[in-house]
């Protein structure tokens, strides 16, 4: 049956004597006693040559057997199933071996000492360093006392003991110095490699999370090269995983189904060489054959250390939202045109009454006021027909001119009468002086109108609208107050945004679109105003309004 050690079986009749195999523990007593050994061998050797009746000494031939055998047993000891000081035994037989080579002989040997001492130094500190110093002291008194040596040769003796001290103590001082200095250099590899693997968690944190995100994201080197590119970019351009430096697969065209873009035009070219894209729109075809509207944009990133200037490439595909705005256009288009026909009816037939010489001056008043609605509601159709959505919302399109704010109050408040008296609800105008401003008055009495709108439809009955214009400074402020639902705190900072509706409109019922609040606040902002909302549920809603009364 073989030896077994505690990392594994070792087997006594075959010793792994490979060096590469061994341990440091095991290589280190390997290599100190092989070292004797050869030390020895050769002096034998040396020996044997020059006087061989030495070799017939039994001291001499005991003290070089004990090392040969010793030796070989430190290459068949399974050592690292031992406990640590157990090598410590093997140095301490060296200094016998030794000795007894010394022994009756006038052969200086005793030079060799150095091996088992320094070893003990090196390997197992300073008390078993002066163990072997007193052996080596003991072998030496016991030959002087035996052999009766001169004082010359006892001085010698006690000299060269001197010397063992002295370098034994040399050694150990190094052999901790190197053992601090490993220790430092393992705790701070330690640190190297902690810090190493934190930074490669967070790059794949980093490279995770850029991979989550549906907008393409690439970072170019001046000279061409891809350093980086996330999942959606290397998505678009049909880039090899295993190779994403290739050649993209798909094609970037300047329109859709124009003409493809040369290789130093497209925009991966553009950012190695440093240009500033800023939401450039491109097209481009997939391996799938599909289209993609690319919005692009780019920011060069400066050297940071050893690390070169580069260039990173934004890439937002836009397709669905073109697409939205097309079919928004289309629906704007058809039913703005479906509208123009009734319109034209309307008004045709709000001017063959008013042709009537029956009607009170009331009644005409109340027709001229369905004829001015008609002509603005055509105006806004016409308007739809020959523009994009987009542009139909944009405020900056009618003359601007000195207007009465006073006077588009007064008429929207005589439009929104009739349907307020219908839902019994008091609307008011406060008197007041005429308010000059410089605006484009079609686009005010919109905002007027998508105000009252409001307060009047989410107003129940018996509540009241109140509607306040007054001249603050350089600005002409109109405040509309009502007792209607309100609005929640939560979607107050909300209302701006298209189609959307508060929970307590959603709640009662009421029908709208959701874009008035959105046109109202274009208009205002673009006439270099400003607008306001308070409102508290169940108590009511104020939205104040101001606008330069000169052109800025």
């Amino acid at each position: 049956m073989g030896a077994w050690d505690t990392t594994g079986p070792v087997r006594l009749s075959s010793p792994a004597l490979d060096l590469a195999e061994a341990d440091a523990r095991v290589r280190s007593i390997w290599i100190w006693q092989l070292a004797l050994c050869a030390v020895t061998g050769i002096v034998i050797v040396g020996v044997a040559i020059l006087d061989a009746s030495v070799l017939a000494i039994g001291s001499v031939a005991i003290g070089t057997t004990g090392i040969f055998l010793t030796t070989i047993g430190s290459l068949i000891v399974p050592w690292r199933g031992l406990p640590d000081s157990a090598p410590a035994v093997l140095p301490y037989l060296d200094i016998v071996w030794i000795a007894l080579l010394t022994f009756n002989t006038d052969l200086r040997l005793s030079h060799l000492w150095v091996f088992p001492i320094a070893w003990l130094a090196t390997q197992f500190g300073l008390l078993r360093l002066a163990g072997g110093l007193a052996v080596v002291a003991v072998a030496a008194l016991v030959e002087v006392l035996v052999n009766e040596v001169s004082r010359a040769s006892a001085l010698r003796v006690l000299i060269a003991l001197l010397a063992l001290a002295f370098i034994g103590i040399t050694v150990n001082n190094a052999a901790r110095q190197a053992a601090a200095y490993r220790t430092l250099l393992r705790r701070q590899a330690r640190r190297s490699t902690a810090s190493l693997e934190q930074v490669s968690i967070e790059k794949r944190r980093v490279s995770d999370t850029l991979d989550d995100v549906s907008i393409g994201i690439a970072r170019v080197a001046p000279d061409g090269e891809l350093l980086s590119a996330n999942a959606a970019y290397r998505g678009l351009y049909a880039l090899d995983v295993a190779d994403p430096g290739q050649p993209a697969h798909s094609v970037e065209y300047d329109s859709l189904r124009g003409t493809a873009l040369r290789t130093r035009d497209r925009t991966f070219a553009r950012a190695a060489r440093g240009e500033w894209l800023d939401e450039e729109r491109i097209w481009l075809y997939d391996p799938d054959g599909r289209w993609h509207a690319l919005a692009v944009t780019t920011r060069p990133q400066p050297a940071h250390g050893e690390e070169e200037p580069s260039t990173v490439l934004i890439v937002r595909d836009v397709t669905d939202v073109l697409q939205a705005q097309q079919r928004r256009d289309a629906l704007a288009s058809v039913v703005s045109h479906e509208l123009r026909n009734p319109l034209t009816a309307l008004l045709g037939q709000v001017d063959r009454l008013l042709d009537r010489d029956d009607l009170d001056d009331d009644a005409v008043r109340r027709i001229r006021i369905i004829e001015e609605s008609g002509e603005r509601m055509r105006k806004l159709v016409s308007t739809i027909l020959s523009a994009p959505v987009e542009q139909v919302a944009d405020p900056d399109r009618g003359p601007r001119a000195v207007t009465d704010l006073r006077k588009i109050l007064d008429a929207s408040v005589d439009s929104f009468e009739p349907l307020a008296a219908e839902r019994d609800i008091a609307l008011d105008l406060a008197p007041g002086d005429p308010l000059e401003v410089w605006a484009d008055a079609f686009r005010l009495r919109q905002v007027v109108d998508n105000l009252l709108s409001n307060a009047v439809k989410y107003t129940p009955a018996g509540g009241s609208v109140t509607v306040i214009a007054r001249a603050v400074g350089a600005d002409v402020e109109f405040v509309v107050t009502d007792d209607g639902i309100g609005i929640l705190p939560a979607d107050l900072p909300r209302i701006y945004e298209d189609f959307y509706r508060s929970r307590a409109v959603l709640d009662s019922g009421i029908p709208g679109t959701g874009l008035g609040m959105r046109i109202v606040r274009e208009i205002v902002e673009d006439h270099g105003g400003s607008i306001g909302v308070e409102s508290m549920p169940g108590v009511g809603t104020t939205v104040t309004t101001r606008i330069p009364r000169e052109a800025g």
